[in-house]
């Protein structure tokens, strides 16, 4: 309940997002505050670089969460390729290739050792993988959808996926410090696109009060039989 004991009667604390509050606490606890203080900087307008910083937990949201709620992490090419690149430059300085003019064809090969080549075949295969994955923001949205024991995700609709994908875009853009002052955004469209990603983020997790609303219906009729 901490993310719940953070929240006021301030006006901007709709049912939707004490709902979302209850969720975070319940499910992954660790990321109620950032929420909660992402909402409250949301309707702070004078407080500095808080652009980023909204910006910057709802990165995280879609970054870490699922690994949070039992998801297999899933690498991103910033994490993985520049490895992989630094070992192919390690190999090429090590085994240097060969440059061979060919007389019967226009040009030249470059003769390539077996260390160089199984590099950039590893390269070009983790490139398919990673193609091949969930994007960050599907990733999301199929690790909200199973948070309640949904397993058939071809059952989540497209705009949800979408939406997720959109917002992503907006808020990853964003999150970090700017290098100079005409590259520091500013809030256009903020409000617009917190409240998109919070509407897709709601709509996954919904059924999770309608069935507590049902429990609690239930234990309070046996509770009312007891006595």
């Amino acid at each position: 309940m901490q993310g719940m004991n953070l929240l006021d009667n301030s006006f901007y604390w709709t049912k939707q997002r004490r709902e979302l509050v209850q969720w975070l606490d319940d499910r992954a606890p660790s990321f109620a505050e950032g929420y909660v203080s992402a909402v409250r900087l949301l309707h702070t307008p004078t407080f500095p670089a808080r652009v980023h910083l909204i910006c910057h937990v709802v990165r995280d949201i879609y970054r870490q969460l699922p690994a949070a709620l039992g998801a297999k992490s899933l690498p991103r090419p910033a994490e993985v390729f520049p490895s992989m690149v630094q070992s192919l430059a390690e190999q090429w300085e090590k085994f240097p290739p060969n440059d061979t003019v060919k007389s019967e064809s226009i040009g030249s090969d470059v003769v390539v050792s077996a260390q160089v080549h199984r590099c950039v075949v590893k390269l070009v295969e983790k490139r398919k993988e990673l193609v091949g994955q969930p994007t960050v923001g599907k990733q999301l949205a199929i690790a909200l959808f199973r948070s309640l024991d949904r397993r058939d995700d071809t059952f989540i609709h497209p705009w949800i996926i979408k939406a997720f994908d959109g917002e992503y875009a907006f808020f990853v853009g964003r999150a970090h410090l700017a290098r100079s002052l005409d590259r520091v955004p500013t809030d256009d469209g903020l409000l617009e696109h917190f409240e998109a990603f919070e509407r897709a983020f709601h709509s996954l997790v919904a059924p999770y009060f309608s069935g507590k609303e049902e429990l609690d219906a239930i234990l309070q009729d046996t509770n009312t039989t007891a006595d």
